[in-house]
């Protein structure tokens, strides 16, 4: 059978008003949901369905953590965790339950099941919280159903009307967190050097050209003459082979020595990334070196008095601060971002926003000794809408404006990003819940200049 079901785990009926407006909300953006006070017909065995729902039809488990779920006397509740473990493990799927936190309810109160899973946080907000859901979903390859939703959407409006939530059978954008990508290179190239690899390897690690190094060949999606450039002398390379894209993913080239699928997808996302890497270098990030990745951060000056002005999804234009100064803190603050290539049936980018701090403006401190309480202080009160905008100025500032972003690939192949996020559209919405919005609520206690890092105005360049 098909895994194609949200399992909504929640403590009946308690935070049932919750699961209502965000199963509407799932369904309205096509997904197959699954409840139990919808999923269980009169005289149907209890377990027996449920348990179904769980072992057979779950794709996902969303976990509604609460007051009331968490009390160990709802038994059912922690019986509904354990099978869920249980099919977690069967699909070897670490993310297979997804923690959504609904009130004040202690983090550390969370049963033992979900105890270090990260949790999303509903308890600000519902709505904001939503596109943070939706992301996770998307990024995790969730399926949306093919079929007509209207009945089931029906059933969770008809419910929905009972609470007082209106909803509307109209279109409603959604902004997400991805840069979708427009264009990937056609071919990769693998090449032969006369000289053992490893030399190869460290002069082009030592130039920033991206490569990885598969037994006695280098392979990039760079055309040979850039390489050669980059060699010293007596380096040289020559083309061994060169391979459509997908074939190479596929794990298939005729004739050469070539890494199986899953390795293949592993070196294509580690050089599309390290390319879009070297192009923020390029454009003037600075990279602050971390224990897994780096993040490319604004340093002073970089653009105009340090704030990227943009279209928002709206069509208002309006801008965000990258850099600033917080006094009480005694540093300045950056916007930085860590760079994720995914390469699925929708490839994107995930340019995930972070915070560096200097005593200069320029140079990152680098000791998280110093540097993790100040972030904890000056970003509290980010929340994810607020995070979403920076992301999307940045991806405007990336595209400087236009519709999309080139980024070269040492040679005539480029990798071609959309000039905004992605935006998804949800067929129906429930009305006063979470219109498309471009403008955030400001930091409920700004840290010094933080209360105009969002501000709108009316004409381009008026200020």
């Amino acid at each position: 059978m098909a895994r194609d079901t949200i399992f909504i785990c929640h403590a009946t009926p308690d935070d049932n008003d919750f699961v209502r407006w965000l199963g509407a909300r799932l369904t309205g953006h096509g997904y197959k949901v699954w409840a139990d006070m919808f999923g269980l017909k009169g005289g149907t065995p209890f377990w027996n369905t449920i348990e179904d729902a769980l072992r057979e039809h779950a794709c996902k488990v969303i976990y509604v953590a609460s007051r009331a779920s968490v009390d160990p006397q709802r038994q059912g509740v922690r019986n509904e965790l354990s099978v869920a473990d249980a099919v977690r493990k069967f699909l070897k799927d670490p993310a297979f339950i997804i923690p959504v936190r609904l009130d004040d309810v202690d983090f550390a109160s969370f049963p033992i099941l979900v105890h270090q899973l990260n949790a999303l946080d509903f308890s600000k907000g519902w709505g904001p919280r939503l596109i943070e859901l939706l992301d996770t979903l998307e990024t995790a390859n969730v399926p949306r159903t093919e079929h007509d939703q209207t009945a089931e959407f029906e059933r969770w409006r008809q419910d929905a009307v009972k609470t007082a939530a209106l909803v509307n059978a109209e279109p409603e954008p959604v902004l997400t967190s991805l840069s979708p990508i427009n264009a990937l290179p056609a071919n990769i190239r693998y090449l032969k050097v006369n000289t053992d690899v490893a030399a190869a390897a460290q002069a082009l690690k030592a130039n920033g050209l991206p490569f990885s190094a598969f037994y006695q060949l280098l392979i990039t999606f760079a055309d040979l003459d850039a390489v050669n450039e980059t060699l010293p002398t007596p380096l040289v390379a020559e083309l061994r082979a060169e391979r459509s894209l997908q074939d190479f993913l596929d794990g298939r080239a005729a004739d050469v020595t070539t890494p199986k699928r899953a390795e293949a997808h592993n070196i294509a996302t580690a050089l599309l990334r390290q390319h879009v890497e070297r192009h923020l270098l390029q454009r003037g990030l600075k990279p602050l070196e971390q224990r897994t990745s780096s993040a490319f951060y604004f340093p002073i000056g970089l653009v105009t008095n340090d704030k990227v002005i943009y279209t928002a999804g709206s069509g208002k234009r309006t801008y965000k601060k990258v850099v600033g100064r917080s006094e009480r803190n005694r540093v300045y603050w950056h916007l930085a971002m860590k760079v994720t290539i995914v390469l699925g049936a929708t490839p994107f980018v995930r340019f995930k926003p972070y915070v560096a701090f200097s005593d200069d403006g320029q140079t990152a401190i680098t000791d998280p000794k110093r540097t993790t309480p100040i972030r904890r202080r000056f970003c509290k009160n980010w929340w994810n809408q607020h995070w979403r905008q920076l992301q999307e100025a940045f991806a405007a500032w990336l595209a400087d404006g236009q519709a999309e972003c080139a980024i070269p690939l040492d040679g005539k192949q480029k990798l071609v990003l959309a000039g905004r996020l992605l935006q998804l559209t949800a067929e129906r919405h429930i009305v006063g819940d979470l219109q498309f919005q471009d403008e955030a609520e400001d930091p409920e206690e700004p840290d010094d200049d933080d209360d105009d890092i969002i501000e709108e105005f009316g004409e381009e360049g008026d200020e």
